[in-house]
């Protein structure tokens, strides 16, 4: 009996330490990709480097809104390689999950109802909690996660390229071809790369929460 149970606590501590090397290795690899346009967002972004050129002031927001879609590479990244073994319950999945250890799923909907909250609003909480409950044990591959990374890799550097020549003097014309181009690039990868697009979906999932309208939301 004795034998079984060390064997069973060896094989805890060897499942916690190579899930443990897993995250590590994911974040590293994002950490490397993030470095890659450091020298970017230290001078202001793509709408820094618009900026500094009078010809392409003018279209400085195109360059803003490919800088949000390079953020928001990295912060779907970020979220697959923390949620490798399943999604945490977030604030409103827990709050839920505390009202129902005590009372019915009735007798909750009410007191919501008597809080202010409408029909709508609680079943849209009651199917995200749903949701986050199938959702918290989810795995994802970690070298589906790399392949994921090393795509985004290619659209990253080609953002730092650009910068680059932009500041070498590209063309105006040029850059903000290059600029549109980027951006849609983007749009269709995080539509069509399997473990970016559901990361996206996973975060649609989420609603907006506040229990008193001024406090607590998310």
């Amino acid at each position: 009996m004795k034998f079984v149970y060390i064997s069973l606590q060896l094989a805890l501590l060897t499942t916690w330490v190579t899930i443990a090397k897993a995250e590590s290795s994911c974040v590293e690899w994002v950490s490397q990709l993030k470095s890659k346009k450091e020298n970017v967002s230290f001078n202001g972004g793509m709408w820094g480097h618009f900026e500094k050129n009078p010809e392409l002031r003018k279209k400085s927001t195109t360059a803003l809104q490919l800088d949000s879609r390079i953020n928001k590479i990295f912060f779907v990244l970020d979220h697959l390689c923390g949620t490798q073994n399943g999604i945490p319950l977030n604030d409103l999945a827990l709050y839920i999950a505390y009202n129902l250890s005590s009372k019915s799923k009735k007798e909750f909907r009410e007191e919501l109802l008597v809080l202010g909250k409408t029909k709508k609003q609680i079943n849209t909480w009651f199917e995200f909690y749903d949701y986050a409950q199938h959702k918290k044990a989810r795995t994802l591959q970690l070298s589906e996660i790399k392949t994921a990374i090393n795509q985004s890799a290619i659209l990253i550097n080609r953002y730092t390229q650009l910068a680059e020549v932009i500041s070498n003097g590209e063309s105006p014309e040029q850059a903000l071809h290059k600029t549109l181009a980027l951006s849609a690039n983007i749009d269709q990868l995080l539509t069509e790369q399997p473990y970016l697009a559901q990361a996206l979906e996973e975060f649609a999932h989420v609603p907006y929460w506040d229990i008193n309208e001024s406090s607590g939301g998310s």
